[in-house]
């Protein structure tokens, strides 16, 4: 027997869930709280750490369809990103606009209002970390040298909703599967989690810079790299276990690296080495969901020569390496 467990709103706002029909999932805590979510089981924490950062980490398994609503817990006047490494789920702002994460794209967001509504897919699980900052916090540490790109969600007033989509990069995935490691355990694991936690929202920041700028200088692409670009695009989806670099790829289409990588970035948001990895990681856990293929051969399906650097990677993507996702799935 368990110990009853306490409402989400005792540290995470107010939950309901008007559409409930089965019974309540228990969510546990990483300190044995347990919270009540609809048709989900899982562990989420929050950790202040009174520097004016706060991290919310997320691992759920969602049996069935669940929808919420949450009252924000922080004061209005505050810059996030969030990240899903694994699964996806859809919000609604108190403004009617509604948005997805996944593990393809994240978000830079502000939302002042309370009464943002949640929906998780059932038959999943969600990896999923955010990290906030206070506005005075964000300004301490940028002084007088704030990005302007930063500016629109900057603004004093308390009824500010701005959702901005970002897609993840490879330095940004790793960092949240760290979040996740079995070592982030023992006396120092706070530490650990507020390292963490800060060298995400600063790389968040920094692609999200570089997604503003390069959006006003990028040249727009003539008709024929339109179509190189779509070639490349349709060869690396096409045919994952061939050995693709992004030199080779530049020769093929008869253009630079750095063109490329740039004409990537206006079609995928991604840089073509992202791009690549990004398809790779989504067939392989396509591959393990099957159960039909050994960590060997999913390796050699996805282009990896060597089933250590398949598994090393597949863990920075997930935060799982792919022997324990087969375990799960064959469970």
């Amino acid at each position: 027997m368990h110990k009853p467990g306490k409402s989400a709103a005792d540290a995470f706002g107010i939950f309901s869930n008007d559409d409930r029909s089965d019974g309540v999932g228990e969510l546990r805590l990483a300190d044995g709280d347990l919270f009540e979510l609809p048709g989900v089981s899982g562990r989420l924490e929050r950790i202040d750490f009174s520097n004016g950062i706060c991290l919310h980490r997320a691992e759920l398994n969602v049996r069935d369809d669940s929808r919420f609503d949450v009252q924000n817990a922080l004061p209005p006047g505050w810059l996030a990103g969030s990240v899903n490494i694994l699964g996806r789920h859809d919000f609604e702002c108190p403004d009617g606009q509604k948005h997805t994460m996944s593990p393809e794209t994240g978000l830079m967001m502000r939302v002042d209002p309370p009464g943002t509504r949640y929906f998780l897919p059932g038959g999943q699980l969600i990896r999923h970390a955010g990290v906030t900052i206070d506005l005075d916090a964000l300004r301490a540490r940028f002084g007088d040298g704030m990005p302007d790109a930063l500016t629109p969600f900057l603004s004093d007033s308390h009824d500010v909703i701005d959702v901005r989509p970002l897609a993840l990069n490879n330095k940004i995935r790793s960092i949240v599967s760290a979040m996740f490691s079995a070592q982030m355990t023992g006396l120092g694991r706070k530490f650990k989690l507020e390292g963490l936690s800060t060298l995400f929202l600063a790389e968040m920041i920094d692609a999200y810079c570089l997604l503003c700028a390069g959006s006003e200088k990028t040249p727009e692409p003539s008709v024929l790299e339109q179509t190189v670009t779509e070639e490349a695009i349709s060869k690396i989806t096409n045919d994952l276990a061939a050995p693709l670099s992004v030199a080779q790829l530049a020769i093929a289409a008869g253009m630079t690296e750095s063109r490329l990588n740039s004409l990537f970035k206006l079609e995928t948001g991604k840089t073509c080495a992202d791009f690549v990895r990004s398809k790779r990681m989504e067939r392989a856990k396509e591959l393990l969901a099957t159960g039909d293929s050994n960590v060997k051969q999913v390796a050699a399906a996805v282009g990896f020569n060597h089933v250590s650097n398949f598994s090393r990677s597949y863990r920075e993507w997930y935060g799982e390496s792919p022997a324990q996702a087969l375990n799960r799935i064959s469970r």
